[in-house]
Formats: C-alpha cells, structure tokens, sequence
C-alpha cells in the first residue's frame, strides 16, 4: 500500500512537472475559484443566504469550476473551450451581481469590504488572463492532447452484470454510486414537498411544519437521507432484486413480492433506527397519534409509502438511470459527475455548516 502511494505521488510530481506554465496556471486559478466558493459557502448563515442570483451563479460557479477543472487535468482537447466558457461567464455574472445586483453589500457583510472586494477583482481581472493563456498559450494548446472518449460509460451489458466484489473496484461504480446520492439528495426534497401537499390535501394522514423554511424556503436544500436510500437500493435492495429475478423468473409474481417485503423490512428499519437515535424527543417527526405506529416512530402509512417508492425504484427508476448512464459517452458521464459534485459540494456546505454553531460564547 505504502509502494503505490509512492508511486502514485511521483506520477503526479513527474505529471505536474510536465505541465506547462500556462496550464498550471489555468489550474491553480480554477482550483482558487472553486475553494472561495466553497469558503464563501461555509461563511454564509444558511438562514440569510437569499435564494436569488447570486445563489444560481455560485452554484454555476461550482459545477462549471470542477468539471472544467477535471478536463484540463486529463488533458482533454475540449477542456480549453469549457475552462473558456466557464472562466468568461463567471466573470459576466460576477460583474452583473456585484455591479448592477448589489451583491458586494451582501459579501461584505460576511467576509468583510476589502476581501470582498478583492475577490471581485481578482474574479473579474484574473478571468481576463486565464481567458488570454487558453486562447493564446501554444505550450497548453499542445499539452491538451487527449482525444473525446466516445466509448460507453459502462463497456458490455448493465452495471450490475458483475459480481458486486468486482464491481466496487472500478471507478465507474463510485461515480455512478455518487451520482445517485447527489440527484436523490435534489430529488428528495422535493418528493418531501409533495408528501407535505398530499396531506393538506387530504390523501394521506397526518402532520407538517409550515414553518419549515429547511423544506419551503430553501429549494436546493439536499436531503441527503433520500440520496442516501438510493445509495441502499444500489448497493443491497437491486442486488436483492436480482437475485430473486433469477431464481424466479425476470417477471415473477414471487420475485416482485419478495423483493416487496425485503424493501419494507430495511425501509422500516432504517426509520425506526434514525428515530430512536435522532428523534427520541420527537421534535423532527411524531407518529403516536397515527394509527398502527410503533413508539411514534414508525408506523404503517409512511412504510407503506417508503416501500412502494423503494420498489418502483428498485424495479423501474434504477434500471433506467443505469441503462441512461450506460449508454452516455465515458466523457459525458465523468464530467457530468464533477459538475455535480462541485455544486453538491457548495450546497452541502452552505446548508450543514452553521457558522454561528462554531462561535465560542
């Protein structure tokens, strides 16, 4: 283990060694760019952070900062005209929210007038010579050699054809494990949403905080616990699925129901165990007015209402996503996972990290 650490750090010294001055550069300032914009996240109070512009180009910030980051450490040819786009329109946008938005008020607030200010420059004026270095520097031109990578995101049939023991080997695996969490995070909060509008109207029992600014207010908030879930089903619930497929039949009645009660019984669970660790007062959910709960942590609608999601997306919304992925060029599909995690990244960041839980009294 200690040889290939090794070994990996002298392939990237000998890498960056190689790397000519102007790509470096490029380099150094997209990596700059994107930890500000995950500093300026984790400064940020997330109950005064407005959901406006500034909010829609720091997350384009992020998202474009590390998939154009990533093309240029691989060296792909196409990476000197995404950096370029990336570098120019974050450099717009900055100019129209600082200037004609009023954001500098807001950041100086918070990291203070002169660093705010700073930054803006840098931003603007920097985004000037990096734009100069990827349309003129013949050094970088040369070094970004690497050719599209048309080939499918998966080579042969599904993902899940392979052994899981194998599976977790290969890159593609985590990235498309990673990815899921990431879009389940985004879609979890707004299947939340529409829990919450099913009971005021009527379809299903119980309660909701209209207050909840976390659930109303914040429309980007990640629920991480739904990305979570869809991590469970890659990695147990499909594996679980197939296996009863396969002593069944694909379309078996049995396979179907077996896989059912599997999902019910790990969705439950996990309910039930994130309530008695994190909801033994009751202050994020209480079911003990609902009919066949379980110590008001659990009960019989909401597991109906967990599992038949689990299922549907065990059986449909899994194998679709997958075949999607499958389908995409490698190129597409690795660029697409860092552009989501850099926005997930300042997301995550803005929203868990409270400054203010860190002040000593």
């Amino acid at each position: 283990m200690h040889v290939s650490v090794t070994k990996r750090t002298s392939n990237l010294r000998a890498r960056l060694g190689e790397a000519p001055k102007g790509l470096l550069v490029c380099e150094t300032y997209l990596v700059a760019y994107l930890l500000a914009s995950f500093g300026y996240a984790a400064l940020c109070p997330p109950a005064s952070f407005a959901y406006d512009f500034s909010l829609l180009r720091a997350v384009l910030v992020a998202a474009s900062s590390a998939c154009s980051l990533w093309m240029l450490h691989t060296r792909r040819r196409d990476g000197r005209w995404v950096a370029l786009v990336t570098v120019v329109l974050c450099a717009v946008l900055c100019a129209i929210d600082t200037i004609y938005l009023g954001s500098m008020k807001a950041a100086a607030g918070i990291v203070g007038l002169p660093l705010a200010s700073a930054m803006a420059v840098i931003e603007i004026f920097g985004a000037g010579f990096v734009s100069s270095t990827l349309l003129l520097n013949r050094e970088l031109l040369a070094a970004l050699d690497v050719v599209r990578n048309t080939s499918p995101a998966h080579e042969g049939g599904h993902s899940w054809d392979k052994p899981m023991r194998e599976r977790v080997r290969t890159w593609e695996f985590w990235r498309d494990l990673l990815m899921y969490f990431i879009v389940f995070s985004f879609l979890g909060h707004f299947a939340e949403i529409l829990f919450c509008r099913l009971i005021i109207a009527g379809v299903f029992m119980g309660d909701y905080d209209p207050t909840n600014a976390m659930l109303w207010d914040q429309w980007l908030f990640p629920f991480s616990a739904e990305g979570t879930a869809l991590a469970a089903v890659v990695v147990f619930l499909h594996p679980v699925a197939r296996m009863f497929q396969k002593r069944f039949g694909e379309r078996s009645t049995r396979a179907i129901a077996l896989s059912f009660l599997v999902n019910m019984a790990v969705c439950t669970s996990i309910d039930f165990i994130t309530g008695i660790t994190c909801n033994q007062d009751y202050q994020l959910w209480d079911y003990r007015q609902m009919p066949f709960n379980f110590m008001g942590q659990v009960c019989l609608q909401n597991s109906m209402v967990y599992t038949i999601a689990a299922t549907l997306i065990v059986w449909v919304v899994y194998p679709l996503m997958d075949r999607q992925i499958r389908r995409s060029p490698r190129d597409v599909a690795d660029g697409v996972f860092w552009g989501l995690a850099g926005a997930y990244g300042f997301l995550a960041l803005l929203h868990f990290v409270d400054p203010s839980m860190m002040q000593v009294a």
